[in-house]
C-alpha cells in the first residue's frame, strides 16, 4: 500500500508552524497556568491544539496533541501538571471555541479575530 503521507513527531512543532500559530493563556482561556497553540491546520493532518506541558510557558517541544472535535492525544501528557481536571477544561473551553478555532485553522479569521473572539470557561 502506498503511503499518502508521512506524519512528523507530534511532540514538536516547526518553525514555521511555530509562527503561524496564536499561543492562548488564563487570561483568554480561563485555564489556570496552561498554554494553548491554536493554529492553520497543515494539510498532512485535520483540526488540532497543542497543549504545553509546562506551566505558563511553551517551547514547542514539550507539548501534546489534541485533535479537535474527536478529543484524541497524540503525544506524552505530563499528568502530574495536566490531570483530568484541567484536561476537562481544555476540552470545555475548545468545546465552546469550536467554530472560532476551527475558522482559525481554515485561514478563514485573522489571529486578531481569533483571541478577540475567544470565549473564558469558567
Amino acid at each position: 500500500m502506498k503511503k499518502l503521507f508521512e506524519y512528523k513527531n507530534f511532540n514538536q512543532l516547526s518553525e514555521q508552524e511555530l509562527l503561524e500559530m496564536a499561543n492562548v493563556t488564563y487570561k483568554t482561556t480561563g485555564i489556570e497556568n496552561v498554554v494553548l497553540w491554536i493554529g492553520p491546520n497543515p494539510e498532512y493532518h485535520g483540526k488540532r491544539i497543542k497543549v504545553s506541558n509546562l506551566p505558563n510557558k511553551f517551547t514547542g517541544s514539550n507539548c501534546f496533541t489534541l485533535t479537535i472535535p474527536k478529543f484524541e492525544i497524540v503525544g506524552k501528557v505530563d499528568e502530574t501538571f495536566i490531570t483530568t481536571k484541567v484536561l476537562d477544561k481544555i476540552k470545555e473551553f475548545v468545546a465552546l471555541n469550536y467554530q472560532i478555532i476551527s475558522d482559525y485553522s481554515d485561514y478563514l479569521i485573522s489571529t486578531e479575530d481569533l483571541i478577540e473572539n475567544l470565549k473564558k470557561v469558567e
